[in-house]
């Protein structure tokens, strides 16, 4: 009897295990508000603060800056810093909720090539991350909608996980 309970509670908590490890270091089903998307980093920007004022939202940039490589990064300094030292981790950019994978609201410029099934070399105004088709997305799109008629939620995945 004590061995058939032992392994009936070894399953269980490898059966714990197993569940714990699918909500992290996964991709994460989101929708991300875009305003605007454009090739060139200095109407985007133009975009954003407009849009910050007119959306009464926080503009956050992130620390991001264009680079040519790979469309926006993070500075040198930060780059490393998040690989350890190591100077072959410049350029980097981190894509908005990596990480965490968390909803948020807030105005930022980012870089399309880091989200899966958007067009590749563009910038985008996000306004917002959400849930996949959930009354938060609807009722942001809508409010926003009213000064940016063309804007648009697009689904994609975001990493929830370690960043290492």
């Amino acid at each position: 009897m004590i061995r058939k309970t032992f392994f009936f509670v070894l399953l269980l908590f490898a059966t714990h295990i197993a569940f714990a490890q699918d909500e992290f270091n996964v991709e994460v089903p989101k929708d991300i508000i875009i305003l605007n998307s454009t090739k060139d980093y200095k109407a985007a920007l133009s975009t954003a603060k407009k849009a910050s004022a007119l959306l009464h939202k926080k503009l956050d940039l992130r620390g991001l800056m264009p680079n040519d490589e790979i469309g926006l990064s993070m500075s040198k300094g930060d780059c490393m810093e998040d690989a350890g030292g190591d100077e072959n981790g410049y350029p980097c950019y981190p894509a908005r909720g990596d990480g965490a994978a968390v909803n948020d609201d807030y105005i930022s410029v980012e870089y399309s090539n880091a989200y899966k099934g958007f067009a590749r070399g563009y910038y985008i105004v996000v306004a917002a991350v959400t849930d996949v088709k959930s009354l938060d997305m609807r009722n942001k799109l809508k409010t926003i909608k009213k000064k940016y008629p063309d804007a648009y939620a697009k689904r994609t995945y975001i990493w929830r996980g370690c960043m290492h």
